[in-house]
């Protein structure tokens, strides 16, 4: 059968279009993926580095607390090292700590009352 001219040039574009549909699909569908890959390696890496960054403030937030602890302690010992420059402070100390008397002394233990000193 002899087919008009005029079918066969549309039935001819219509495949060409139809072609190029599929081409702009395939290439719509590679881009889309290409980007989707883009964006999964970016915010793993920004996940990872949020992550390393809040590590590192939990280190810095428990230096702190030693450093301030450390501090607390070295101002306890340089109180009790000025008073142990006082030679009463010392006498007392030694006295009770480490039991000592002067000579010809007598030292009385009173047993203590824990509700009496509670109060």
């Amino acid at each position: 059968m002899l087919r008009p001219k005029r079918d066969s040039v549309s039935e001819a574009n219509e495949k060409q279009s139809d072609y190029a549909a599929k081409v702009h699909q395939r290439r719509l569908i590679f881009i889309g993926a290409l980007f989707a890959i883009v964006i999964l390696l970016f915010g793993s890496q920004i996940i990872l580095s949020q992550r390393q960054y809040s590590q590192t403030n939990q280190e810095v937030v428990v230096g702190q607390k030693k450093l301030d602890k450390q501090k607390a302690t070295q101002k306890d010992l340089k109180i009790q090292l000025n008073q142990l420059q006082d030679t009463n402070y010392l006498e007392k100390y030694v006295r009770d700590k480490y039991m000592y008397t002067k000579p010809g002394e007598q030292v009385y233990n009173l047993p203590v009352n824990d509700t009496a000193v509670q109060k």
